[in-house]
């Protein structure tokens, strides 16, 4: 939320925000023993040398064999890369009875960070996508054409188990009613001039303490609910001018500026969450072949006018988190290169997408039944993390010269909501090209324990 107090004052701009709702995995962020959502430094040390042999063993990985001996074949390119759910539950039942590590490879599902087909055969779901070579950045592996991150099957298997639970799943991060009982009282002495306008910004940080993170539908000492808490935290701080967005792309503060004509906004609660918007779809005529297209993910915000006892109130327009919510979702691709986090987001979003259409389309008990035994694997986790309980306070000044009014911007908080139900439309069209796909045989290596193939 972000509550925004206008006084007359010489021409100067006070611009308090609030953290956020959503937090990556090990990559640049940390749960502190208190359950403290923290930064940290992270390193960039293999990666040039990790996406030079991955690069350099593109060429190996041609061949059947060498894709199935390389430990880097999944990173190679491929104009079309399939995988067998069926083949890699059972793989994945070979590594949990011998006591193995689950390989990278099926970890980030063969490089796959986009899936354009979804086949339903007799016995099986194929999922196939284009790879354009996978590259390490920030920590992240991602597509080096399209700067998507990969897959992920945690995220997958999270995602069919809320689909077929019919469960939605996401975070929340909010200011204590104390807290904003504080700030207000922080405000009035920052108008009285009884807080001095260069300790105003921490003034109210401090007010503010602590915001709450709740993260609902799924377990939150997970990847995937510390990805979504640091998306959405990371979004404010884009939000309120703490992150630079890419060239020519306006933040909150911009739009404030730029609207500043029309007058300040005065007395808001400024909420900004991501949510899912429908791919997208188009099918065979006898619905076992579909085709997946567009952007499942996007930024919503809404506005509520604030009450002095740190409650909310009713709903109001608010042009500047329109432009700037336009703006964000417009440059969407270019912010997600920038930050991987994003990327990382948007998988979680594309993983949705999958598991939606799955549920809805599958009409045998084979494939049922294939999409349970992978559920089973969902709780199967990899890392023990710490669960993020809190996330601390943002506050920054900003100037902008109308007038002799002054404006403070006090708290600014959000959300994820993944419902996987709204990352596909109600209809499906049908399209007959695609009924050539349907007809063709797949052609699935001859090793079984080839989960994974390009063609």
């Amino acid at each position: 939320m972000t509550l925004i107090e206008t006084t007359v004052v010489p021409d100067t701009w006070e611009s308090l925000g609030g953290p956020s709702t959503m937090a990556p995995y090990p990559q640049g962020v940390f749960v502190d023993p208190e359950g403290t959502l923290r930064e940290c430094e992270t390193t960039t040390r293999a990666n040039v040398m990790d996406d030079l042999v991955a690069q350099l063993s593109d060429a190996a990985a041609t061949s059947d064999r060498a894709a199935l001996f390389s430990p880097l074949a999944w990173r190679s390119p491929s104009p079309l890369r399939s995988i067998s759910l069926r083949r890699l539950r059972d793989a994945l039942a070979h590594y949990q009875i011998s006591g193995h590590k689950v390989p990278d490879s099926i970890q980030y599902l063969a490089g796959l960070s986009e899936v354009r087909f979804v086949q339903f055969t007799d016995d099986d779901i194929i999922l196939s996508g284009e790879v354009g070579g996978i590259e390490t950045y920030q920590g992240w592996y991602r597509d080096r054409v399209t700067a998507r991150n990969t897959l992920r099957l945690d995220f997958l298997l999270t995602c069919l188990a809320a689909a077929k639970n019919r469960q939605s799943f996401g975070c929340t991060i909010d200011p204590t009613r104390e807290g904003l009982q504080n700030a207000a009282q922080a405000a009035v002495g920052i108008q009285n001039k009884s807080i001095p306008i260069g300790t105003a910004a921490s003034a109210v940080r401090v007010a503010l303490g602590m915001q709450r993170v709740e993260v609902f539908g799924t377990a939150p000492d997970t990847v995937i609910g510390y990805v979504m808490v640091e998306a959405d935290r990371h979004m404010k701080r884009l939000a309120l001018g703490k992150q630079p967005l890419p060239e020519g792309t306006e933040n909150y503060l911009d739009a404030v500026d730029a609207l500043i004509a029309r007058g300040p906004p005065q007395d808001l609660l400024l909420r900004l969450w991501f949510t899912a918007v429908p791919r997208s779809v188009r099918s065979d005529n006898d619905r076992r072949v579909f085709e997946l297209a567009g952007t499942p993910i996007r930024l919503s915000g809404q506005n509520e006018r604030a009450i002095a006892g740190g409650q909310r109130g009713h709903l109001t327009n608010d042009p500047r988190t329109e432009m700037f919510v336009a703006g964000f979702n417009q440059d969407w691709s270019r912010i997600r290169q920038q930050y991987p986090i994003y990327g990382a987001l948007e998988s979680i979003y594309q993983a949705a997408s999958i598991a939606e259409l799955a549920e809805r389309y599958s009409e045998s008990s084979t494939h049922d039944a294939l999409i349970e035994s992978l559920v089973q694997y969902d709780s199967d986790r990899p890392w023990m993390l710490t669960a993020p309980r809190q996330v601390e306070s943002i506050a920054t000044m900003h100037t902008v010269r109308h007038g002799k009014q002054k404006h403070h911007i006090v708290i600014a908080s959000g959300g994820v909501s993944v419902d996987a139900k709204q990352t596909l439309p109600t209809q499906v069209e049908r399209y007959a090209t695609l009924d050539s796909l349907a007809s063709a045989e797949v052609q699935r290596p001859n090793l079984v324990q080839r989960w994974w193939w390009d063609r």
